[in-house]
């Protein structure tokens, strides 16, 4: 049927096709790999929110209690005055304690103070207009809103120093972060 010549020939191509396989097999394999190893979104909301949260909470200008005659301040011990006067306008956590600029359009918070002993709640904002422009968004039935902002919940427990003297209670920070 095949002369010699011919026979060697089919014979080499038979033998080079599983190498083919093989070669298209590890070529789709590199570029998969490359697909997985290369970032195209990096999301760095959540990184976001956590400074935010203990710079409020560490801060010793912010709700912690400092001791004016030693100079130190305790991030387990809320102020309760300052805690309650922060809630002023122009609030001053916006302003001078930790700003993100005059028209912050990046991050919100809602600070909520509830005393363990008494059920008193006491609520203060960060960037409170952006923060009631975007709560709403953060539902998941929102249909266009839902994926322009992330939110994320920490609860501490804390202990409140106010004039009668120190109270147990549960400090949560509510932050939403623009993407």
């Amino acid at each position: 049927m095949f002369n010699k010549k011919a026979r060697t020939v089919m014979g080499h191509v038979i033998l080079w096709i599983p190498k083919f396989i093989y070669l298209i097999i590890a070529f789709l394999s590199v570029i998969f790999l490359l697909g997985m190893l290369i970032v195209n979104n990096i999301d760095a909301s959540k990184a976001e929110a956590k400074i935010l949260m203990n710079r409020i909470f560490y801060s010793p200008n912010a709700i912690s209690y400092l001791d004016s005659d030693i100079g130190r301040s305790y991030p387990g011990i809320i102020d309760f005055e300052k805690f309650q006067n922060l809630d002023t306008e122009p609030n001053f956590l916006d302003s001078q304690i930790i700003t993100y600029g005059e028209n912050n359009g990046l991050i919100a918070a809602k600070l909520t103070l509830e005393n363990m002993d008494t059920s008193e709640e006491s609520i203060i904002f960060y960037n409170k207009n952006n923060y009631e422009f975007w709560e709403p968004r953060i539902l998941p039935t929102v249909e266009g809103g839902s994926g322009s902002v992330r939110d994320f919940t920490e609860e501490r427990y804390v202990l409140i120093k106010n004039l009668e003297g120190v109270e147990k209670g549960i400090l949560t920070m509510h932050v939403i972060v623009r993407k």
